[in-house]
């Protein structure tokens, strides 16, 4: 090869494409051992972390309304309304019983009916604002129940996610193999491709020269 063909085709393995054989060599031999074996130990720890996640709570997406809670607050309201007023219904039906009759009312008369009605009538009337407060206190118990739930959810959901968020922290203190084997392929490639490129660039050059030789021959004959 002569000089001047040589000239088209040197620089381009020296100066175009010098820096990534230069940056190869430097990857090759860089020594990572004290940041590798810090990254491993995190990785591991992060491994050791990750079977723990079978131990925790599952994500919650939803709660359980409260009917449950809701229902046993009213049955529990209603029954103590009931416990308190059934002796004092029972007295009162006795007292009155006894005072229709002390001023000459016979049982089972008109009168006697009536005015018995009248006491039951006022009796249940207590009881229905009883069952009215005894779902007031329902709803309350369910809103409780409801918005504990959420808390319970919530506290284990960020929970979960702290912890995970934890372990992705470990592993982004880690350099992977793969990480490490794209940066050698790009480079690689960068390096190729340049190669391609400079070498059609010298045969271009050397077509050219060739070309303007030819013609320049042509004339002189």
């Amino acid at each position: 090869m002569s000089k001047s063909i040589g000239r088209m085709f040197s620089p381009g393995s020296t100066s175009n494409y010098g820096y990534e054989n230069n940056y190869l060599n430097y990857l090759k031999n860089y020594n990572t051992y004290d940041y590798d074996q810090t990254a491993n130990n995190m990785a591991a720890k992060a491994y050791d972390m990750s079977n723990n996640l079978n131990a925790m709570p599952e994500y919650q997406f939803g709660v359980e309304n409260g009917d449950a809670v809701r229902q046993r607050a009213e049955n529990a309201t209603y029954q103590a309304y009931v416990d308190k007023l059934t002796p004092i219904y029972q007295q009162q039906n006795v007292d009155l019983s006894n005072q229709l009759i002390n001023q000459g009312i016979p049982v089972g008369s008109e009168a006697y009916i009536r005015s018995m009605q009248n006491l039951q009538n006022n009796q249940n009337t207590a009881l229905n604002q009883a069952a009215y407060q005894s779902v007031l206190n329902g709803q309350d118990a369910y809103s409780q129940s409801l918005a504990d739930n959420l808390r319970v959810a919530q506290f284990n959901n960020n929970a979960r996610q702290s912890y995970i968020d934890q372990i992705r922290t470990l592993l982004g203190n880690s350099v992977s193999g793969y990480d490490n084997m794209m940066n050698l392929y790009n480079t690689q490639n960068g390096i190729q491709a340049r190669k391609s490129a400079d070498m059609q660039q010298g045969l271009n050059n050397f077509n050219t020269i060739l070309n303007n030789g030819i013609s320049a021959i042509g004339k002189v004959l």
